[in-house]
């Protein structure tokens, strides 16, 4: 590895697969399922912030008797769970499939982009290539870009082999077994649509210099899922069709304006913050005889929240008494959130079905405009509950978690790909 000075934005770059088992064999023509045990991880883009930390001492118990005052020693009482933030632009949904979400919940075929299922729907049901990812942090040489060609993967005609001149000035941290524990969308008049993802792992490893990455993910025994590797394709700005989405095309609309007691007519405000909310908290069942968690199911009920801004136009007519009556406890909503392109076409569409007012506050200071801010909340339902939850469709839709195909490869490689299927079993 060459020495650096310092590492910044630049040189870094960000993929995703899935854990566990990599395929191996298969279609001998397919890059991804013949190289390096079978996996090209998924890269994210629009990326603008990564960060992790790793707490060693919050699982670390002191060993302590009588007769001395320091400790006799330590020990670690349950698995480490290295937390990671991540940032990045709202795309056209690609990177949500890839991170494991459902960007086909709404119904393409229906006028009305019908939801049909849920925006966690693979998580909730343990599906193994939705519920948890690897994600790799590639770095390259210090003062090059990392979405130069030149510094990625390459084959050295004619002798077969890939080049380690280059890949031995990358380093990569990989994660293993990561989940996400939240998920938010914000949107801000004069700032551009993004998404932050808390999340935690399993797993963190360091290579450096390395071009074959082994597999991070660990199962219930603490042993490696995999002894295959990882192979990171050349890094790129992609080609999602959009540079970044505008908040003039964010769009939020409600199917009922307004509840019986009272309030302002939702569809008629000036909306200047708008964000929801997926939180995704899980609980390690711990069992004797197991280092580490033998699972680690969601906690339910997952409660979705849609945080709302807005300049206050009208007042609608209502009173609180109607709630303490019971007679508007059942009142709620269906909030739509819209996002288009410089195209006019749809590029984003949220949508919290079933929603429930939880607040409003309203606030006005001397000279200042009148603000309303409002929190919806929804319930997570069945992945299959189309009639309360959270749906999302994004434009891209293909929902990746298939690392399998040859046209993907081709799209990484260009003209390397005919080359590097000749020479697919040769040894570096």
């Amino acid at each position: 590895m060459a020495s650096r000075t310092r590492i910044i934005s630049q040189s870094k770059a960000l993929y995703v697969a899935p854990t566990g088992a990599i395929p191996n064999g298969g279609d001998a023509t397919s890059i991804l399922e013949a190289a390096l045990s079978g996996c090209m991880p998924q890269q994210l883009h629009r990326v603008d912030s990564f960060s992790f930390d790793i707490d060693l001492a919050g699982t670390r118990q002191d060993v302590r008797e009588f007769g001395q005052l320091a400790r006799l020693g330590t020990i670690t009482m349950s698995e480490l769970n290295p937390t990671f933030s991540l940032g990045y632009y709202l795309g056209n949904g690609e990177n949500e499939g890839n991170l494991g979400f459902n960007d086909l919940g709404l119904d393409p075929s229906s006028a009305t982009s019908a939801p049909r299922s849920q925006f966690i729907s693979g998580v909730i049901t343990e599906d193994a290539a939705k519920r948890e990812k690897n994600i790799f942090v590639l770095t390259v040489k210090e003062g090059l870009d990392a979405f130069e060609n030149s510094v990625g993967l390459t084959l050295a005609a004619p002798t077969g082999k890939f080049t380690k001149a280059q890949n031995a000035t990358h380093d990569v941290v990989s994660f293993g077994n990561c989940v996400p524990t939240s998920y938010t969308v914000n949107f801000n008049v004069g700032e551009i649509p993004r998404v932050d993802i808390e999340g935690e792992a399993q797993n963190v490893q360091f290579n450096t210099g390395s071009s074959g990455i082994y597999n991070p993910s660990l199962n219930n025994a603490g042993g490696r899922a995999d002894t295959g590797q990882y192979m990171l394709g050349i890094p790129s700005t992609g080609n999602m069709g959009i540079l970044v989405l505008r908040p003039e095309d964010v769009t939020l609309s409600f199917n009922n304006n307004t509840f019986s007691f009272g309030g302002t007519n939702r569809n008629d405000m000036h909306v200047q913050t708008a964000s929801i909310e997926v939180p995704m908290a899980r609980t390690p069942i711990q069992a004797l005889g197991s280092a580490r968690a033998v699972a680690k199911p969601l906690d339910f009920p997952i409660n979705v929240t849609l945080s709302v801004n807005a300049i206050l136009k009208n007042l609608s007519t209502g009173s609180l008494d109607m709630v303490l009556t019971g007679t508007a406890e059942d009142e709620s909503t269906n909030a739509t959130l819209t996002v288009k392109g410089d195209d006019g076409l749809t590029k984003h569409c949220f949508v919290l079905q079933n929603a429930v007012l939880d607040s409003q506050n309203f606030a006005m200071g001397l000279d200042d405009n009148e603000t309303i801010d409002m929190t919806f909340s929804a319930q997570i339902g069945g992945p299959n509950t189309s009639d309360q939850g959270l749906f999302y469709s994004g434009i891209a839709g293909r929902q990746p978690d298939v690392y399998g195909y040859s046209a993907d490869a081709a799209a990484n490689f260009g003209s390397d790909f005919t080359y590097l299927k000749a020479n697919i079993n040769k040894p570096y």
